[in-house]
Protein backbone atom coordinates (compact mmCIF):
# COMPACT_ATOMS: atom_id res chain seq x y z
CA UNK A 1 0.00 0.00 0.00
CA UNK A 2 3.16 2.59 0.38
CA UNK A 3 3.48 2.46 -3.47
CA UNK A 4 0.14 3.73 -4.00
CA UNK A 5 0.42 6.10 -1.25
CA UNK A 6 3.46 7.59 -3.16
CA UNK A 7 1.64 7.22 -6.66
CA UNK A 8 -0.92 9.28 -4.94
CA UNK A 9 0.83 12.36 -3.89
CA UNK A 10 -1.19 14.01 -7.11
CA UNK A 11 -4.27 13.34 -6.70
CA UNK A 12 -5.69 10.46 -8.96
CA UNK A 13 -8.88 9.01 -10.04
CA UNK A 14 -9.93 5.60 -9.18
CA UNK A 15 -9.14 3.80 -12.70
CA UNK A 16 -5.71 5.46 -12.67
CA UNK A 17 -5.42 3.85 -8.92
CA UNK A 18 -6.20 0.36 -10.24
CA UNK A 19 -4.18 0.36 -13.33
CA UNK A 20 -0.91 0.93 -11.43
CA UNK A 21 -2.00 -1.74 -8.55
CA UNK A 22 -3.20 -4.21 -12.07
CA UNK A 23 -6.69 -4.45 -10.18
CA UNK A 24 -9.46 -5.17 -12.82
CA UNK A 25 -12.40 -5.82 -10.32
CA UNK A 26 -13.58 -2.42 -8.64
CA UNK A 27 -15.54 -4.11 -5.95
CA UNK A 28 -11.96 -5.62 -4.63
CA UNK A 29 -10.19 -2.35 -4.99
CA UNK A 30 -12.79 -1.00 -3.29
CA UNK A 31 -12.77 -3.08 -0.23
CA UNK A 32 -9.05 -3.96 0.11
CA UNK A 33 -7.76 -0.76 -0.67
CA UNK A 34 -9.28 2.34 -0.78
CA UNK A 35 -12.22 2.13 1.96
CA UNK A 36 -9.22 1.39 4.85
CA UNK A 37 -6.52 3.91 3.25
CA UNK A 38 -10.03 6.43 3.58
CA UNK A 39 -10.89 4.92 7.14
CA UNK A 40 -7.31 5.69 8.25
CA UNK A 41 -7.06 8.90 6.77
CA UNK A 42 -3.93 8.19 5.24
CA UNK A 43 -6.29 9.07 1.38
CA UNK A 44 -8.80 11.93 1.16
CA UNK A 45 -10.88 12.79 -1.54
CA UNK A 46 -10.59 16.22 -3.43
CA UNK A 47 -14.07 16.14 -2.86
CA UNK A 48 -15.29 14.96 0.02
CA UNK A 49 -18.80 16.94 -0.37
CA UNK A 50 -19.44 14.47 -3.06
CA UNK A 51 -18.19 11.34 -2.62
CA UNK A 52 -19.92 9.37 -5.36
CA UNK A 53 -19.07 12.42 -8.11
CA UNK A 54 -17.21 10.69 -11.51
CA UNK A 55 -15.02 13.95 -11.17
CA UNK A 56 -13.70 12.42 -8.06
CA UNK A 57 -9.77 11.85 -6.99
CA UNK A 58 -7.97 10.86 -4.10
CA UNK A 59 -4.22 11.87 -2.82
CA UNK A 60 -2.29 10.59 0.10
CA UNK A 61 -1.50 12.99 3.00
Amino acid sequence: MNALLEYCKEPRDRDEMMKFLGIKHRTTFRSDYLTPLLDEGKLVMTMPDKPRSKNQKFYSV
